[in-house]
């Protein structure tokens, strides 16, 4: 029996993937144009952070996002079940259906995103060497081509992948040639290290990029044999690919002044590398937003069929992104990274206080209702990190206290903090509760 696109606990003759299997799936996912333009932002304006400051934020915002993804991806390996089954524990059944909406319209703005981001670098290279605007026709065999990818199943992806990220580590290597042996190191050792407020928003908007994908990676790690590699595969791969194609961004951006990261391609006259760079980057990261989408929504409906959704998915996604404008990045990320921080933190937090219950079976059968006391502090977590982030976003804004705490330390750490201690007194207050009843 396959369970590639079934939302059954993964039994031990049906998981495949060790670590190299994970680190493939992770790396390609990091090696992305979203992860390029994200890198390129952090030194752009508003923030106009150094590069020195970025590359610490980089490097530091992926141990943590890393950290939080990973985490999730170790319970995924645990229980063999995909991450919005799992969110049945923490939030009740009826409960998870609300993340699995959110996480299901995310997903498929995230394929919208990167089906426009990949279409436009093609489109851009194509108008440079002569072949005009076919930003339509990219669209849409991006958009083919990712829905072919996501259809070939978990139970297939692993030798696929593993081959295409051997691709995909010789395209990187030789891009990071060509940008520091133009530049040389010189830019980083030559700024400053600021630990100041756009600091802190910047560390804030790498972190979002790994908590991001969160909510998807036991879709993944189910298929893992030990909780190690699962665990050590993903983050490991996806540290290095997101890690240096933000970096890659920072530095182009930093040294040519462009923001955007398919003017830097063109500057750079990269030509039919950077096309491979972009097709084979988009494929690699946009289905695993398609497939788990179709995943998710099993959560929702059990009945459905996966395969069929992924079609109905991909189809959503390029019809968005032909008309959908990739514009405020920022704001998208921080609005991700406050709804899926205070959600991963949760759902990490319940499962440190209760592994012992995390059976498979338990884990599909929590319960019909809503828990409550969970999901009030998922919704807190996720109004404290806006309420953090906003004022370093919005010039003039000021709220008594957050203004000061978010300068200080950013939206992700203090809202992981809080998170965690208000679900360790909420899970102690049940039990002495029952206790008291009893």
């Amino acid at each position: 029996m396959g369970y590639g696109f079934s939302i059954e606990p993964v039994p031990p003759e049906g998981r495949k993937y060790g670590f190299t299997e994970n680190f493939a799936i992770w790396f390609g996912a990091g090696i992305s144009i979203a992860e390029f333009w994200a890198g390129a932002t952090l030194v752009a304006s508003p923030l106009n952070v150094s590069l020195k400051s970025a590359l610490v934020a980089i490097l530091l915002g992926h141990a943590i996002g890393n950290a939080l993804l990973a985490a999730i991806g170790y319970v995924g390996v645990k229980t063999g079940l995909p991450t919005m089954v799992i969110s049945r524990m923490a939030l009740g059944l009826r409960g998870s259906y609300l993340v699995s909406a959110l996480n299901y319209l995310q997903l498929i703005g995230w394929t919208a995103v990167m089906l426009v981001v990949g279409a436009l670098a093609m489109n851009n290279l194509s108008v440079t060497y002569g072949l005009g605007n076919l930003y339509v026709l990219w669209v849409v065999v991006l958009g083919v081509l990712v829905t072919a990818w996501t259809l070939i199943g978990p139970e297939r992806w692993g030798g696929v992948e593993k081959g295409a990220a051997v691709l995909l580590l010789a395209l990187t290597a030789w891009l990071g040639y060509v940008l520091f042996s133009r530049y040389g190191v010189t830019p980083f050792t030559n700024s400053d290290l600021k630990l100041d407020q756009n600091f802190w928003i910047a560390l804030d908007l790498v972190i979002a990029m790994p908590v991001s994908w969160a909510p998807l990676i036991a879709d993944y790690a189910r298929f893992s044999r030990k909780p190690s590699q699962g665990f050590w595969g993903s983050y490991v791969g996806y540290f290095i690919s997101s890690g240096l194609f933000y970096v890659f961004g920072a530095f182009s951006n930093f040294v040519i002044h462009e923001s955007d990261p398919i003017s830097v391609i063109v500057y750079y006259g990269l030509g039919v590398p950077a096309m491979a760079v972009i097709v084979f980057s988009t494929i690699t990261t946009t289905f695993l937003d398609v497939y788990s989408a179709a995943i998710t929504y099993k959560n929702l409906r059990p009945s459905a069929n996966a395969k069929l959704h992924v079609l109905i998915v991909g189809a959503l996604g390029t019809a968005l992104a032909l008309v959908f404008p990739t514009t405020q990045y920022e704001w998208f990320l921080i609005l991700v990274g406050g709804a899926f921080v205070s959600l991963t933190a949760v759902m990490i937090a319940d499962y440190l206080v209760r592994a012992a219950e995390y059976s498979p079976q338990k884990v599909l059968n929590p319960g019909n209702g809503f828990r409550w006391g969970a999901l009030g502090i998922w919704g807190f977590g996720f109004a404290f990190y806006v309420l953090l982030a906003a004022p370093g976003l919005i010039p003039g804004l000021y709220i008594p206290l957050f203004s000061e705490l978010g300068a200080a330390a950013g939206s992700s750490i203090p809202t992981l903090a809080a998170v965690f201690i208000l679900y360790f007194i909420y899970t102690f207050l049940r039990r002495w509760l029952r206790w008291a009843g009893t």
